[in-house]
């Protein structure tokens, strides 16, 4: 023993006792209390967890790690601790955001930190009971109170934006800062606890993967239509679930995408804890799913593919479902708000009657839920404008995208190789089976991302999702879901909307400039525009946004190209969407000056009918309102449609002059022209027209201009001449005059119309003395469609039917069925009626050479 070591090593003996009798005590003082005779002895653990170990009364970490040691070796001081581990998470389940929750957030910290306790977590009865339920989760398994806490809870939300329409702006806005603050503080905690306990060992890992898949297949009604909010987990804890997982997946999330290939599809075959047996899935029916997935696969999977899976689905229920009831609750909110207001309106009826006490509990009532809703409505995008957990979510989509594309590359080499489109015919069976939510994910954040957080998105994550949205909409039988393959067109259009970062918006420059786009992007457009013609109630929705798109897109020139390729190499194709284009103009307009004839009726009522009843007044005001709402939402498509017309007949002139096309052109035209110049147009002057989109100058204009740029085409004049529904000189002279009254045109203009206008009349006048020189045309002769004298007859081969082959073209255009017996029909089934087509070229010749001698006979005579 060296000189001067004696006393130093005397007081580590000391201490060294000292702290083998003070883990002793603390033992006997946990395990049993009972042998100290002062009552005060007795510990309860889980009471020294949530006090700091720097504080008096807490348990230093050394302290603790030791303790939890020697735990291993005894089964009462396991017991004890497992029992203080259980205990915390009983009394956090009773706590808010609101409360003081910190403590025991900081304690599970602790506890995770060390192995041994980590693994009596994991082992706990609690930590996911048999038989556990949707609502239980968040309160019946041991880490669902941590992952529960929430700026969505009842208590917090209320504290914090009650009365909200009575608050100022600053004060929401100190009030949202400080939420947002805390729950990324929270959220970066879970993920530290989950990260923590995940590297304990293989068994913890396991366990926490299994607590998570449970927490999604129990949840999977959040995404249905109507859903009662006890019978699942509430939007908060799914959230916190969704970031933790999110979270789990950046290590693999690599710009490089090196790791790519360790997301491995063969996992759904597997044994998996993912459940997506009940799932939709992109392009297969129930039967070739449940025969696709009952063949299982040999072999393990990956951590890199568990969490990957885990998260898409987290995603799906709750991310996704809980942006949907953001939406949803704006909309059911303003109904309600409606519904009180009226209320509130006929409330004078009830006061002298015994029902106003219940009138006023209800009113009272209603008035409950909408602060409520307004609440709930703040909390809400406390937690999904929040910048930084969203950009997370768009790393991880961006992650998605690029692994579908991978999928369905050929060899998957994407994106270590560029996408050439088209794809093959058939999609691999491994991308047909997935569920749908792997491409609902993708449309849900983007689109959410794109009307309330643009800003966010950067360069390096558009090019990816312009691929992704091009490549399914121009291969579109690898979707069945119309309602699906709508989205990857809503992620487009909000892309282009421009925001106070951003002027071309979030992926307007990745459409002017991605190649990829110059190349596809125009016929993918016009292909899902023909395709979602069966959807009545979404197609004009999607039509009315890619109208927006191709305006757009307009500005470049290397686009305007694209469709006139299309119209040249592809006319079939063109001749279908112009078609459809021109159904739509028809349609949208003429539901639109109803509605404004409606509106002008039901206002002029209103203020004229001093003697109306109560009840009478209120139906009114009701019609008018639906008529008010119907003249916005289709005004704004025909304004949107037409001015694509207008567009494309400046660029495609010679495309619109084809048999199929001109006379519905010239119908549709003349229509509206003749309701915004003549007669009618007295019943479309309404209070405050811009309210609905309606700016009847405009429609001039853009009308005036579809006919100028067709003026020079002979078939068009032709087909104005023929039209004999509303096509009169009168409309063509009005025009002019408004055209030169309100200078909406130039001078050259005016002058092209009116030489339009003598062509037409100079045409009609031909088209008469040609009806002239074939007078009664027989029955059987005439198109049963149409009633004119057929050109080319044909047979259709169910009904059995003769028509002129034009009308039936034109007919398959947008109805591909019989329009006799309603049976499927495509024009190259029809079969040409040589034998009538004769008679009828007999015919007009006989009375051809009819009408010559009689002119011969009277230049004779004279």
């Amino acid at each position: 023993m060296r000189p001067g070591t004696e006393g130093i090593e005397v007081k580590s003996t000391v201490l060294a006792e000292a702290k083998r009798m003070a883990m002793c005590y603390a033992e006997y003082c946990i395990t049993m209390p009972d042998m100290f005779e002062n009552v005060n002895a007795s510990v309860r653990l889980e009471d020294k967890f949530v006090i700091d170990s720097d504080e008096e009364g807490g348990i230093p970490q050394e302290f603790l790690q030791e303790l939890a040691e020697k735990a291993e070796e005894e089964p009462a001081l396991e017991e004890a601790f497992q029992k203080a581990i259980e205990a915390l998470s009983t009394k956090l389940s009773t706590m808010e955001m609101c409360d003081v929750y910190k403590p025991y957030l900081y304690a599970l910290m602790r506890i995770v930190g060390i192995k041994s306790l980590a693994t009596l977590l994991i082992k706990s009865s609690i930590f996911l009971p048999p038989g556990i339920e949707a609502q239980t989760m968040e309160t019946g398994t041991l880490l669902g109170p941590y992952f529960r806490l929430s700026p969505l809870q009842s208590r917090t939300t209320n504290l914090f934006f009650s009365g909200v329409k009575a608050r100022t702006a600053t004060a929401l806005s100190d009030a949202t800062r400080a939420l947002r603050m805390t729950l990324q503080t929270t959220q970066d905690q879970l993920f530290q606890i989950i990260n923590t306990l995940i590297r304990v060992s293989p068994e913890t890992r396991s366990r926490v993967l299994d607590w998570f898949a449970k927490i999604v297949n129990l949840n999977t009604k959040r995404t249905a239509l109507q859903v009662d909010p006890a019978t699942v987990a509430s939007d908060g804890f799914m959230l916190n679930v969704t970031a933790v997982l999110t979270r789990l997946c950046e290590p693999f999330m690599d710009t490089s995408y090196s790791k790519i290939g360790k997301v491995e599809v063969e996992y759904l075959r597997r044994n998996s804890r993912l459940s997506i047996v009940l799932e939709t899935k992109l392009n297969a029916d129930e039967h070739a799913s449940e025969s696709y997935y009952s063949t299982k696969l040999d072999g393990g999977s990956n951590f890199i593919s568990e969490v990957f899976f885990l998260t898409v689905a987290a995603h799906h229920y709750g991310l996704g479902a809980t942006e949907v009831l953001h939406d949803d609750l704006a909309k059911r909110l303003q109904e309600l708000e409606k519904h009180v207001e009226q209320l509130q309106h006929d409330r004078d009826r009830w006061v002298n009657t015994p029902q106003i006490v219940r009138y006023d509990q209800n009113l009272g009532r209603l008035r409950d839920r909408i602060e409520k809703g307004h609440s709930y409505r703040y909390a809400l995008d406390v937690v999904l404008y929040d910048a930084t957990s969203q950009s997370r979510t768009l790393l991880f989509m961006r992650y998605l995208t690029t692994w579908i594309l991978r999928l369905v590359s050929p060899n998957k080499s994407y994106p270590q190789n560029p996408l050439s489109l088209p794809l093959p015919d058939t999609a691999p069976d491994e991308f047909a089976m997935l569920p749908e939510y792997f491409v609902e994910n993708i449309g849900l954040c983007f689109g959410f991302v794109g009307r309330w957080l643009p800003h966010i998105v950067i360069s390096t994550q558009t090019e990816e999702l312009v691929t992704f949205s091009i490549t399914f909409l121009r291969n579109s039988t690898y979707i069945r879901n119309p309602h699906l393959k709508s989205k990857l067109v809503e992620i487009l259009f909000y892309g282009i909307q421009p925001n106070r970062v951003k002027p071309n918006g979030m992926l307007g420059d990745a459409i002017m400039g991605n190649q990829f786009a110059l190349q596809h992007l125009m016929h993918a457009l016009m292909n899902f525009y023909i395709e979602i013609e069966s959807q009545y109630y979404q197609k004009f929705t999607v039509r009315y946004h890619i109208s927006e798109l191709i305006k757009r897109m307009w500005d470049n020139h290397s686009y305007r190209e694209k469709l006139e390729i299309e119209s040249r190499l592809n006319p079939d194709f063109f001749v279908r969407f112009v078609a459809l284009l021109l159904n739509d103009v028809t349609y949208v307009m003429d539901n639109s000056l109803t509605a404004l004839g409606d509106i002008h009726k039901i206002q002029r009522e209103l203020e004229t009918s001093s003697s109306l009843t109560d009840q009478e007044r209120e139906e009114k005001e009701k019609a008018l309102d639906k008529a008010e709402k119907d003249a916005s939402s289709y005004m704004t498509l025909g304004n949107e449609t037409v001015a694509m017309l207008k567009l494309f007949t400046a660029a495609l002139a010679d495309a619109f002059s084809q048999p199929e096309i001109v006379h519905r052109l010239a119908g549709m035209l003349d229509y509206n022209l003749d309701a915004l110049v003549g007669p009618r147009c007295s019943s479309l002057k309404v209070k405050n027209p811009g309210k609905y989109g309606f700016n009847p100058k405009a429609l001039l204009v853009d009308f005036s201009e579809v006919y100028l740029n067709l003026r020079k085409s002979p078939s068009f004049i032709e087909a104005i001449a023929k039209d004999g529904r509303s096509y009169r000189p009168e409309i063509f002279e009005s025009l002019q005059g408004l055209l030169a009254r309100f200078e909406l045109r130039s001078r050259q203009e005016r002058a092209d119309l009116a030489k339009l206008a003598r062509e037409v009349e100079e045409m009609k006048r031909l088209e008469e003395l040609g009806e002239e020189e074939l007078g009664e045309i027989p029955d059987e002769f005439l198109d049963p469609i149409l009633s004119t004298l057929m050109q080319d007859p044909v047979v259709l081969p169910s009904s059995r039917f003769t028509v002129d082959r034009g009308t039936i073209k034109t007919h398959l255009l947008s109805d591909p069925r019989d329009p006799f017996n309603r049976s499927p029909l495509k024009i190259e089934d029809v079969v040409p009626n040589v034998e009538l087509k004769a008679q009828i070229e007999a015919f007009k010749l006989e009375r051809r050479n009819v009408k010559r001698r009689n002119g011969m006979d009277v230049d004779t005579s004279i």
